[in-house]
């Protein structure tokens, strides 16, 4: 990632302006400014800025994803027990690079959808997107309705 002149110039700024409003964190934004004035670029992720971009694509098959798995959630009374484990959201992995993990992140912090970061060796989040887009074909299949029934649900998940 590269700041032109201007833009550090102006978060230069903004972390002096942070300095007054917040006197406790004034050595913390102090590092900051140096780091944007003399453009030391391998320090920029510790301004809290990520290098990462999520594309439109990417950002709306992860909405689409976690409503699937809303309406699964909600629709998911009287399901057998073997079901059940199948229709759990895994979540999506940090490493993968498209951005997945960052926006479901963002969004789970925004609309209180839980990431659960499965540690499990067999069931890894980041393997699970083929998974995710396989069932969002099902979902598109059967009109992307929000009420499901147990058939539905199991065949989304099968």
């Amino acid at each position: 990632m590269v700041f032109s002149f201007a833009e550090r110039l102006v978060l230069f700024n903004q972390y002096e302006i942070l300095k007054k409003l917040d006197p406790e964190k004034s050595s913390l934004y102090e590092r900051h400014q140096e780091v944007v004035e003399k453009g030391l670029e391998s320090l920029y992720e510790d301004l809290g800025i990520s290098n990462t971009t999520v594309s439109e694509e990417a950002a709306q098959e992860v909405a689409d994803i976690l409503l699937l798995f809303r309406a699964i959630k909600a629709s998911s009374n009287g399901i057998s027990n073997n079901i059940a484990d199948k229709t759990k959201f895994v979540g999506f992995g940090p490493t993968q690079s498209s951005g997945h993990f960052s926006y479901a992140d963002f969004l789970s912090k925004i609309l209180k959808f839980p990431q659960e970061i499965s540690k499990s060796a067999d069931n890894r989040p980041e393997l699970q997107l083929e998974r995710y887009r396989t069932m969002l074909k099902r979902w598109d299949e059967i009109g992307r309705k929000r009420e499901l029934s147990a058939d539905q649900i199991e065949h989304l998940v099968a």
